[in-house]
């Protein structure tokens, strides 16, 4: 589900390119392979988390990233949720929601 600032951004590509949203949203994933795949197969990958820290990511670290992922049950995602509400400063909120997010899609 794309959030309405998502939503926007994929009408304007639509307008932009003159294609459906479709379209767009397909070759937004394309992309998305693509960068995947480059990241496997070697090099760094510079990541921007949502506080604005960088960090550089080696494919080494990829795969060990991607071994200790997985998705998180109905209770534990719930925990975090709580958790999320309760927060107060916007450094804890941002990693819980960032948490929550990789729990549930399992990455």
């Amino acid at each position: 589900m794309l959030s309405p600032t998502e939503l926007a951004l994929v009408d304007q590509m639509a307008e932009l390119t003159r294609s459906k949203r479709t379209d767009v949203i397909k070759n937004a994933l394309a992309v998305y392979h693509w960068f995947v795949r480059q990241a496997v197969t070697g090099s760094t990958v510079v990541a921007r988390k949502p506080t604005g820290e960088e960090v550089v990511l080696e494919t080494p670290e990829l795969s060990a990233l991607e071994g200790q992922g997985r998705r998180l049950s109905a209770e534990e995602l719930g925990l975090l949720a709580k958790q999320l509400a309760a927060a107060s400063d916007p450094a804890e909120s941002a990693r819980l929601r960032e948490r929550l997010t990789r729990g549930f899609y399992g990455v």
